[in-house]
């Protein structure tokens, strides 16, 4: 197993040559025009998750407790059972008058216990502008996870092993995250389970833009989850420059799990590259069918590894 020091010199040299690929050709923006039809095939298809992230994206800003937010909830709980998920809703409210819900989908024994989430946040960020989707920020998650939860529904005793989480509330109302701000589904989540808690989270977040890269938080993440992380790359043959660690850590819905000692990994891209984080260049030009293809190949073989280990 790779120990941790090894692993921050190897992050310190993969992000040097993630900067000397910045000059490098890069994939031209999809046409509007281009053929993206829906698959029905028993692999994860990232045109299947283009189409939701696009259809979301149309619902507009998806901010907690808006119109918009409950809309997307139906749309997602209609997709998820029709892959033959059940669904729980769960509702909180904040002391702010501010009411949330978290989504939940299981298969089969819907009291039967899971060793294994895959979560990711669906609300968008407050107060960036009425045009704001956040394509890549909160419908790439959503729309790979939906995609997963078609795929695994044709393979049930693995979709039963799992359960899907779609998080309220992890953007923050004020323009910075803190630690009273921001994380409410996530850390309402932990509360309510507090004694139920899974071994493992998979935790998504911008996970379609083209060109991304993933950079995994080094310090988030138990000496576990890093080998399973680099046994998946190496079984997909991924682009270790594309799909490698963060040296530090990242504030997001994998935090209260990995406090509260579940082994998480949070696959997140390196969202300091550009200048559309939070802003309305975050639209559907941001994304790109391989990117959400490659991603879903990566949560299916943890998945298969994790699954090995139980």
């Amino acid at each position: 197993m790779l120990n941790r020091s090894f692993l921050l010199t190897l992050t310190a040299l993969l992000l040097c040559s993630c900067g000397e690929e910045a000059s490098a050709p890069q994939t031209p923006p999809l046409p509007t025009n281009a053929p993206i039809e829906w698959q029905n095939g028993a692999v994860f298809s990232g045109e299947n998750a283009y189409l939701h992230c696009d259809a979301l994206c149309k619902l507009g800003a998806r901010p907690s407790g808006s119109a918009a937010y409950a809309q997307q909830l139906q749309y997602l709980t209609e997709n998820l059972q029709k892959s033959g998920w059940q669904i729980t809703p769960r509702a909180f409210s904040l002391s702010n008058g501010v009411k949330m819900t978290n989504l939940h989908a299981v298969y089969g024994d819907s009291n039967a216990e899971r060793a294994i989430i895959v979560t990711c946040h669906i609300d968008t960020k407050v107060g960036i502008s009425p045009n704001f989707v956040g394509a890549d920020d909160g419908a790439s998650a959503a729309a790979a996870m939906l995609e997963l939860a078609r795929v695994l529904g044709k393979k049930p005793e693995q979709a039963a092993a799992v359960e899907l989480i779609f998080f309220d509330g992890e953007e923050s109302f004020a323009p910075r995250m803190t630690e009273q701000d921001g994380l409410y589904g996530s850390r309402y989540e932990v509360m309510r389970r507090a004694h139920a808690l899974p071994r493992y989270q998979i935790n998504l977040d911008m996970v379609g833009g083209r060109n991304k890269t993933i950079a995994v938080p080094l310090l988030d993440t138990s000496d576990e989850m890093l080998e399973e992380y680099d046994k998946a790359i190496e079984a997909l043959k991924l682009s270790t420059s594309r799909w490698n660690v963060h040296p530090g850590s990242y504030m997001d819905d994998h935090i209260p799990f990995e406090r509260a000692g579940v082994s998480t990994l949070n696959l997140i891209c390196d969202f300091t590259k550009g200048n559309w984080w939070h802003t309305v260049k975050d639209d559907m030009s941001r994304i790109c069918p391989k990117s959400l293809e490659e991603t879903g190949r990566m949560v299916l073989q943890l998945l298969n590894q994790l699954s090995d280990k139980n």
